[in-house]
């Protein structure tokens, strides 16, 4: 991982020592970071007579009973250099961008909140920020078994790097991501697997199996092209993936044929893994979009905790 001068942690309206906040610390003092402890109010347009008539706390108040729980959390688990606090009103995403664009934060790192519908980890403000925010964002499960929360943060038992190898264009990208989570793998003495999934875009168009006559031949002719594809693929990942194998501390390197997007979440499973790292990139002329719906879909329906990079050119949509 490389170096970290400044790091926002985001409760979101946690203010108990979640993993992620406790990782963020013990981040801060490992690289002597400054550390910024936040949270965002969201606008609740309580008019005056509501506060008077019902006793209800207004957008203020409610940032200072923030702020207070902010100060608590600051003053309870973090020793050494004081941390920042600060409470803003407004959306919490777009607050969140703004301060890392304002003050050059490096990372941000906030705690799950679980989906309102069930389905998937990553709701609203996760996808927001991992599509829009310029800096890498890590959002981070609450490990199941029970843990002291005046220890060091939970360690990750498998980590995963999920990685593009056939695209070029990528593949700076494709080696931060590698570079990152070795480190945390070896931070945490946790396996680290790496995963590159590949699909042609015509295998959709392939005739079906034993299909007679002259489709025979062009059936096995397609079959041979996807052999093909697929060495070209294990080359790409053999290449991208030079010097760090020693580093594996028990992975290995998986090519594996299918849908990214289903086959990432696969992998994580099978592996056992507790944190995904891996890349979003934009479209050009479109900031903060992923190019196609692969990211897109792979992060709605995670599971794991997610650590995500962006290209060094990103340009977020929020200013």
């Amino acid at each position: 991982m490389q170096a970290l001068k400044h790091i926002l942690y985001f409760a979101d309206g946690e203010f108990l020592p979640t993993r992620a906040f406790r990782r963020a610390v013990a981040l801060a003092e490992q690289h002597k970071a400054k550390l910024t402890l936040m949270d965002v109010t969201v606008e609740s347009e309580i008019t005056a007579e509501l506060v008077e008539r019902y006793g209800l706390a207004d957008d203020v108040q409610q940032s200072e009973q923030r702020l207070a729980a902010l100060t608590h959390l600051a003053e309870t688990w973090v020793h050494g250099q004081t941390p920042r606090l600060r409470v803003t009103i407004g959306t919490p995403f777009i607050e969140v961008i703004r301060a890392v664009l304002n003050d050059g934060h490096d990372l941000v790192l906030k705690p799950v909140r679980p989906r309102a519908d069930g389905h998937g980890l990553l709701a609203s403000t996760e996808m927001h920020l991992l599509r829009k925010c310029p800096c890498p964002v890590w959002v981070d499960r609450e490990p199941q078994d029970p843990d002291p929360a005046d220890g060091p943060p939970p360690a990750y038992r498998g980590v995963l790097a999920a990685v593009d190898a056939a695209q070029p264009q990528t593949e700076e990208l494709g080696r931060s991501i590698l570079e990152t989570a070795a480190s945390v793998a070896a931070r945490d003495r946790a396996t680290l697997d790496v995963v590159h999934a590949w699909q042609a875009s015509w295998e959709g168009r392939l005739p079906r199996e034993g299909r007679a006559g002259p489709g025979e031949a062009r059936n096995a002719q397609l079959s041979d092209a996807l052999r093909q594809i697929e060495q070209r693929h294990a080359d790409a990942l053999e290449t991208l993936t030079a010097g760090y194998r020693e580093r594996l501390d028990g992975g290995a390197l998986h090519l594996v044929h299918g849908n990214p997007a289903q086959q990432i979440p696969a992998q994580a499973e099978a592996l056992a893994t507790d944190l995904i790292v891996l890349a979003t990139l934009s479209r050009p002329r479109e900031p903060g979009l992923f190019i196609g719906s692969t990211a897109e879909d792979l992060l709605r329906d995670v599971t794991t905790s997610v650590l995500a990079l962006k290209p060094a050119r990103f340009v977020s949509p929020v200013q």
